[in-house]
């Protein structure tokens, strides 16, 4: 994924680039919270003493199938909505743009351990926050970003249409809840991972480490600034860009699409959303290739 910091930096971004900074004035909130796409599904019932009513199995179909499709009619439905949950909407579109350019570069630096994808994100988090805007991560309360007020009744209800309407018959799982709950288990789950004195790492280890920000002591190269090759997680394919290389790669497909997004709800026509229809396509999420093709993430080399 990216972690949480680093896909609101890059939603931030992206609306600077395109001189749209009156989003983040008025709907910072909502863009931030779209900005985390599916995986608040992953937070749901965090606390170990918690039910596992495997929500996060939402989260992994929403980053594995029918992703461009649900993006497009999310997308058409944004037509119709208020500027909060439009500014939701160019969050959620952004994660995926995000996810598809790095996402195979974290599975093959992380590996399949454990938490080892989400202690990755998060050293990754502190360094590109640091390195773009000068913040130390775990000193700057994040859950303040993305705390809901009014909107996130309508972001429940509009989630779960698009869920029912393209994993059909999915939502009867689980709790009638599930889905708000998700978006308020993620802020809790913030509140409680900072740490900005570290006694909690120490203290509960492995149990918060992975994903509670702290200082990158170390002098790994997590963001392979040296441009080490490295091999695609699901092709192995060779590829010797940096993180910050593919996060550039991104903001240039962001660039093209929350123009052609803005525009199409400015004024709705099927040659614009056919526009952005090809641009997004139908990729996963999780190996940054067309679903028709079926990867699956096999390769890695883990630094973590």
């Amino acid at each position: 994924m990216p972690n949480i910091w680093t896909h609101i930096l890059f939603a931030d971004t992206l609306c600077e680039k395109i001189d749209r900074n009156d989003i983040l004035k008025t709907s910072s909130n909502p863009l931030h919270m779209g900005a985390q796409g599916p995986d608040p599904f992953f937070y749901h019932n965090f606390w170990p003493f918690l039910p596992n009513d495997q929500v996060e199995e939402v989260g992994m179909k929403l980053h594995t199938e029918q992703c461009g499709p649900f993006l497009l009619d999310m997308i058409e439905r944004g037509a119709y909505q208020k500027n909060q949950i439009q500014a939701f909407i160019l969050g959620f579109v952004s994660h995926h743009i995000l996810d598809r350019n790095t996402h195979p570069y974290i599975h093959f630096h992380a590996g399949y351990k454990e938490n080892k994808h989400q202690e990755l994100e998060v050293i990754i988090d502190t360094l590109m926050l640091e390195k773009h805007r000068g913040i130390r991560t775990w000193k700057t309360p994040v859950h303040k970003e993305i705390s809901m007020g009014e909107w996130k009744k309508s972001v429940s209800t509009l989630l779960k249409s698009l869920i029912d309407t393209h994993y059909h018959g999915l939502i009867h799982h689980y709790p009638e809840d599930f889905i708000e709950k998700s978006y308020n288990h993620i802020v809790m789950a913030q509140r409680v991972l900072y740490d900005p004195w570290g006694w909690k790492n120490k203290r509960f280890g492995k149990l918060v480490g992975p994903f509670s920000h702290q200082a990158v002591e170390n002098e790994t190269d997590y963001l392979n600034e040296q441009r080490r090759t490295w091999n695609h997680s699901a092709t192995n394919e060779e590829n010797t860009a940096s993180f910050l290389d593919l996060y550039e790669e991104a903001l240039r497909e962001g660039e093209q699409v929350f123009p052609l997004i803005l525009s199409y709800w400015n004024d709705p026509g099927a040659e614009k959303i056919e526009k952005v229809k090809e641009i997004i396509g139908n990729v996963s999420y999780d190996t940054g290739k067309p679903l028709e093709e079926n990867h699956e993430n096999l390769y890695s080399h883990p630094i973590v």
